[in-house]
């Protein structure tokens, strides 16, 4: 029961806190990731001494255009069910580099990380069979996936970082502060 409510809560607060994230417009860049998903950075915000950069994983073949899916010629279900990708990696593994230091990411003052989903010490499946970590999985039911992480602010004067997450190319990320 508590960890129920400890994946509403989280849930809640992404909601809350980045609302039009999963259908976000404005792309700042993008990367191949894992499986030839597309990994699009869509949030890079400095506020109260906080970093928070968000991502939007996108199965390979919602990244395609019509017209590049009508010479496929596969049909969407048979593609995203046929086809699952998966995605589960330590959150210690995630980082940015500015003046050419690495930034992890936050932990709150009960030593858990500021990122979701988590689960334990991994970006995963919220809702994991007992005892096992889950990744999280592109696919029909999930052809997109949100994931986000609070870092400490870089310092003062920093317009730019690298941000990096396991199985994908870095990101350059341009800062506004």
């Amino acid at each position: 029961m508590r960890k129920f409510i400890s994946v509403v809560v989280a849930i809640s607060v992404v909601l809350i806190t980045f609302p039009g994230i999963l259908n976000a417009k404005e792309v700042l860049d993008e990367q191949f990731g894992p499986g030839g998903s597309k990994v699009e950075l869509v949030k890079a915000r400095v506020r109260n001494k906080v970093l928070t950069l968000a991502v939007r994983y996108i199965h390979p073949w919602e990244a395609k255009s019509p017209e590049e899916r009508k010479k496929i010629n596969i049909p969407r279900k048979v593609e995203l069910t046929h086809r699952k990708i998966p995605i589960k990696f330590m959150v210690k593994s995630v980082f940015y580099i500015a003046n050419g230091k690495r930034y992890y990411v936050l932990k709150d003052k009960n030593g858990q990380w500021l990122a979701s989903p988590v689960v334990g010490e991994y970006i995963a499946d919220p809702e994991p069979e007992k005892g096992k970590v889950k990744p999280l999985i592109l696919d029909e039911n999930n052809p997109v996936r949100v994931l986000w992480f609070k870092f400490p602010a870089p310092p003062e004067g920093v317009d730019g970082v690298e941000f990096q997450i396991p199985g994908v190319a870095p990101f350059d990320v341009e800062l506004k502060q």
